[in-house]
């Protein structure tokens, strides 16, 4: 159970204070969100606010909030206002009686919250700062270390600090519209619920601090592209639940048809049916829609850019030197663009589907004298024309005849045959002559194109690929299983799930192989394009187990056995099921 504590300090009696009109709005925002039973409390009371306060009226309230803690809580701390950073490295947190002056004296500081989290029975902590960042020293300006050294000393394996952009632009903009940029952000990720899943993590119905903090890094990637929030943390401190997700079954539905990077007219109406059989908000069901689509569309763009960026150094460089094309390739993974090396290569030839060119119908016949074989009754030959050439070229060989020609008749029924017919008996042999060359050039030819042994296989599709892999897995041969689904995956199969299959299918080897890390990454993205992939679930909860790293296990082995319900599979759920009992039991 998450208790939250929402601060909002925008009213000062320090003229030198710069006056927010944000935080009254965030607060009120949240404070209703957080009250809403299917994304945080369940009861009113749970959810503290605090707007304006004195430097003293925020000591009390904080310390009063921590006090009544019970270890099994959660502890929320949200704070909307200005916060001035000084050359000592120290952070304070105006309140409304703060003399710039004598900030020290005057201000909250982030050290005074440390000592009352540390003495707070909650065992898990997050805090929330929402503010104008600035400094005291020249032009008000904080330097990043500075901040990280603040943030770094604040935060333990049971506590976590998430804060907006440091930027001075950032914090006079984007704290003067209805909500904050960054507030705004997280209503958004409670409110549809599309933090749940994000960081490459499984969709289950809750966000913790690290899915909170992916999810807005993304929308202001996509935004304001130069601003980067900040999430400090320890250990298991990334991984604080902090409220449940709604329309899970919803979202997942959505995610999926949106995998291919757009959703079809079919996929809208089946969302629009969901959408009414759950009573989603339209609104916030268009929100889903738009989340969901997001990764691929900014995907496109930065693909998009990558080409548009080839393309000019083409115009300037052909062929592309070494030195460009390394660049290029650091610039597609800095995009996080996948390599798809097969795309711009010619596809293997398939030997059962080749043809061999046609053989001339016509065959130029040197004019150079030639070496005549001798006669019995030599007839003087007139010279031929050019037309003829041929013609006396046979002739001269015995393989065509003239019509006044005497010839011996023959004795048995093969050479009658052929003498009734005026065809010559070198011209068979001529034929069979040909027809064994022929022959003997198909065999070369087959044997070309019989791949040598532990040669690559010539296969041209991904699903080819696919059973590939899954030939060489039943041989136990893992490696070239991995290379088989890696040559798959670079073909780019679509829809989402088959390359979630084949994401999937080459973690099992890597994990056979025990290459755990690769496995786990693979684990990752095969959830990512398909969240209701148990099996991936159930195999990462595996690995995370091996690492120790309980927590995650559980929590995937949970989400696996939620799925194998739903798919029916009871003795997979019992498995899972075993697996987390085995886990929460007491180390002996």
């Amino acid at each position: 159970m998450t208790e939250a504590l929402l601060i909002g300090i925008g009213q000062y009696d320090d003229a030198n204070l710069q006056p927010l009109a944000a935080p009254d709005r965030d607060v009120a925002a949240l404070q209703e969100l957080l009250r809403r039973p299917d994304i945080g409390a369940s009861r009113t009371d749970e959810v503290t606010v605090l707007n304006h306060p004195t430097l003293q009226q925020i000591r009390d309230t904080i310390e009063t909030f921590c006090t009544l803690r019970d270890p099994n809580e959660t502890v929320l701390i949200y704070i909307s206002g200005n916060a001035i950073v000084t050359d000592q490295r120290e952070l304070f947190l105006p309140c409304r009686n703060t003399s710039r002056s004598h900030l020290e004296q005057t201000a909250y500081s982030l050290s005074e919250l440390k000592a009352e989290l540390e003495s707070c029975p909650a065992r898990q902590q997050t805090v929330i700062l929402d503010c104008c960042f600035s400094g005291t020293f020249a032009k008000d300006m904080i330097a990043p270390e500075d901040f990280s050294a603040i943030a770094e000393s604040f935060v333990s394996p049971s506590r976590a600090l998430l804060t907006s952009p440091i930027s001075i632009e950032y914090s006079a903009k984007h704290k003067s519209n209805r909500n904050s940029t960054y507030t705004q952000l997280i209503i958004d990720a409670f409110e549809t619920g599309m933090a749940d899943g994000a960081a490459n993590q499984p969709m289950r119905g809750e966000i913790n601090v690290t899915e909170l903090h992916a999810y807005i890094a993304t929308r202001l990637q996509d935004s304001l592209p130069a601003l980067s929030p900040t999430l400090h943390s320890q250990e298991q401190g990334y991984f604080i639940q902090l409220v449940n997700a709604p329309y899970l079954n919803f979202r997942q539905e959505a995610m999926s048809l949106a995998s291919q990077g757009e959703i079809s007219i079919v996929g809208h109406n089946i969302l629009e049916a969901l959408r009414i059989k759950e009573g989603i908000p339209e609104n916030i069901a268009n929100a889903i829609r738009e989340d969901a689509l997001l990764p691929h569309r900014q995907q496109a763009e930065k693909q998009r850019q990558y080409e548009n960026i080839r393309e000019q150094v083409s115009q300037r460089e052909s062929p592309l030197s070494d030195n460009t094309q390394a660049e290029l390739m650091q610039l597609r993974q800095l995009y996080g663009l996948q390599d798809n090396p097969l795309v711009t290569q010619p596809l293997p030839v398939d030997s059962a589907n080749a043809t061999l060119a046609p053989l001339p119908t016509e065959i130029e016949v040197p004019v150079e004298a030639s070496v005549e074989a001798p006669v019995e009754n030599e007839i003087p030959v007139e010279a031929p024309t050019t037309g003829d050439r041929l013609t006396q070229f046979l002739r001269n060989r015995r393989i065509l005849r003239s019509s006044d020609e005497a010839v011996e008749p023959a004795t048995d029924p093969a050479s009658r045959f052929l003498q009734e017919r005026n065809i010559s008996p070198e011209l068979v042999r001529l034929g069979l002559a040909s027809l064994a060359v022929l022959a003997l050039f198909g065999a070369v030819l087959w044997a070309l194109f019989q791949p040598f042994p532990n040669s690559r296989p010539q296969i041209a599709t991904a699903d080819g690929w696919f059973e590939e892999g899954l030939r060489k897995s039943k041989e136990g041969n893992h490696n070239a299983a991995i290379a088989a689904y890696t040559e798959a995956l670079n073909l780019s199969p679509t829809p989402a799930n088959r390359a979630a299959n084949l994401y999937y299918n080459r973690g099992v080897e890597y994990a056979k192989n025990s290459n755990f890390d690769q496995a786990f990454a693979d684990y990752n993205e095969a959830i990512r394009l398909d969240p209701k992939l148990a099996d991936a679930y159930f195999n990462r909860a595996n690995i995370a187990a091996k690492r120790g790293d309980r927590s995650s296990a559980i929590k995937d082995y949970r989400a696996a056995a939620r799925l194998y319900q739903a798919q029916n599979a009871r003795n997979l759920q019992q498995n899972a099921q075993n697996a987390i009992r085995a886990l929460e039991q007491p180390a002996t």
